[in-house]
């Protein structure tokens, strides 16, 4: 109860003070002075939310893109078409942690991934419990009355969260060069092949498999991206096999494309602003706070 007591007349002088601020801009407004208080709220905004696409080149341990050596680990199916090998990302949320204004800070924040990779000469995937190969689809061949295949690939659905050291040059969005690095990690949360063709007598055929192919359930990428407001460019290497060890031979995935932030298509974020403002008629005066 005596602190009770004691709280009593603290909240109570407080309320007066809150309450003679309040009056004093109303006295303002009928002494007929101009005043006008801006408040700045600094944001701090990253380069991550918004969409990435580009292409994929397979590449292995030696970060070469031949998988023929001419041993029993030849796989020339990771030879994959690269023109036809698209990576798709819609990055939906971020978060910048200050380490120096808006000129330095971490980003982190959440993403979905789509991962096409699309193969050559034919290749069809399969696998099994010890490894993952693939079968060389003969057109030619009566048995197997294809004629021709449009198109032949892998897809694979990541979710991902970004850990970025990030660099720009000027507080306001728009207007800012900015460059950062750092990893990309995530998890599979989905996976399918998808082949589809012209049969020898002219029926078209879509087959999709939907299986985890001992596809690694988690990654880890080395990533930069570089740009000028909300346009920029990325690319990603992954520090991991796609693939479980032992099942194939280490493949990398090498990601390369172009980016859009969302945040930065519109005005500049980088302060908010509330003003009161009271319009006078008469003079203006300085007032000496």
């Amino acid at each position: 109860m005596k602190l009770f007591n004691l709280l009593i007349p603290v909240l109570l002088l407080s309320s007066n003070l809150v309450k003679g601020q309040d009056s004093k801009i109303e006295e303002s407004n009928n002494n007929e002075d101009n005043i006008e208080i801006k408040v700045k709220k600094q944001s701090y905004e990253a380069h991550w939310a918004g969409f990435d696409v580009g292409s994929v080149i397979l590449m292995n341990s030696d970060f070469g893109t031949d998988f023929t050596n001419g041993s029993w680990l030849d796989a020339p199916w990771w030879e994959n078409d690269i023109v036809n090998s698209t990576t798709i990302s819609m990055n939906l949320f971020e978060y910048k942690l200050p380490i120096f204004k808006q000129y330095l800070g971490l980003t982190t924040g959440f993403g979905y991934r789509n991962t096409n990779i699309a193969f050559r000469d034919n290749y069809q995937l399969y696998y099994n419990n010890d490894n993952v190969q693939a079968y060389q689809i003969d057109l030619s061949s009566e048995q197997e009355a294809i004629s021709e295949i449009k198109q032949n690939w892998l897809a694979i659905h990541y979710l991902t969260v970004p850990l970025l050291l990030e660099f720009a040059t000027k507080a306001e969005g728009k207007k800012s060069f900015y460059f950062n690095a750092g990893v990309v990690g995530g998890v599979r949360v989905g996976s399918r092949t998808t082949l589809k063709g012209k049969y020898d007598n002219g029926d078209r055929f879509t087959n999709v498999r939907r299986a985890k192919y001992q596809l690694n359930p988690f990654f880890l990428d080395a990533s930069f991206r570089i740009g000028y407001g909300a346009f920029g460019l990325f690319g990603s290497y992954s520090l991991y096999s796609m693939f479980n060890r032992g099942k194939t031979v280490d493949v990398h995935p090498l990601r390369l494309g172009v980016s859009w932030n969302w945040h930065f298509s519109g005005s500049d974020k980088d302060s908010e602003s509330n003003e009161f403002e009271f319009d006078s008629f008469g003079e203006e005066e300085e007032i000496d706070l």
